[in-house]
């Protein structure tokens, strides 16, 4: 491959993913908002996001990075307005692991920018912890929307695509991890929703006691 087609490749897949990222969550704002189920939509997950995106904010402002800050200023926007959605309509917050969340990513940001990149390389699996526990828990997370995940997925095929043209390995392992559990989650939920045609609205709780409150 010439280094102009590559460098063409890695700017098309760098403004795509960056272009996802800022926007991937709308379809699960606007489905949030048009029927109010919160069903396998994590509130817990949606806190993180705020945490793991103004974290990158941080890093990419200290190393100077303007342009690639941009997304995940973007998205603290929009994982902003979700998580004030799902708090509006009684979903539960974990504060603890919220707590323990962003103390972690603190201290890291205080030791310096070496050690804050390092840990941010994890973020994308402990993000997804919350509402993977959520999505499958609930016997019909009929709240989630589908074409948020696989905007999510698009985003991280980007990114790893774009990681593996630049030889950034956490970008790849990112894209790896993101993609994967966006597709679980996919699977999970259109699985449930096929089983439950005709059944009516799904409850924002299962009959039992949701024990870990994601």
């Amino acid at each position: 491959m010439g280094s102009p087609l590559r460098c063409s490749m890695t700017q098309v897949l760098a403004v795509g993913a960056s272009f996802l990222a800022a926007t991937f969550l709308i379809p699960q704002i606007v489905r949030l908002v048009r029927t109010g189920d919160t069903s396998g939509v994590s509130l817990t997950w949606a806190v993180f996001g705020v945490i793991t995106n103004l974290s990158w904010v941080w890093y990419l402002a200290s190393e100077r990075l303007w342009t690639a800050a941009l997304a995940p200023a973007l998205a603290v926007g929009t994982y902003a307005i979700l998580a004030l959605s799902l708090a509006s309509r009684g979903a539960i917050l974990r504060w603890g692991w919220c707590l323990t969340y962003s103390t972690v990513l603190l201290t890291a940001g205080l030791a310096g920018n070496a050690v804050l990149g390092s840990l941010l390389v994890v973020t994308p699996a402990v993000q997804l912890i919350p509402e993977l526990t959520a999505v499958y828990l609930h016997w019909r997370p009929r709240g989630v929307a589908e074409a948020t995940w696989w905007l999510c997925a698009a985003e991280a095929v980007c990114w790893g695509a774009y990681g593996h043209l630049v030889g950034d390995g956490a970008l790849v392992g990112y894209g790896i991890v993101t993609s994967v559990g966006s597709l679980l989650i996919v699977g999970r939920a259109r699985s449930t929703r096929r089983g439950a045609q005709g059944l009516g609205p799904s409850p924002s709780v299962p009959p039992w006691r949701f024990p870990l409150g994601v």
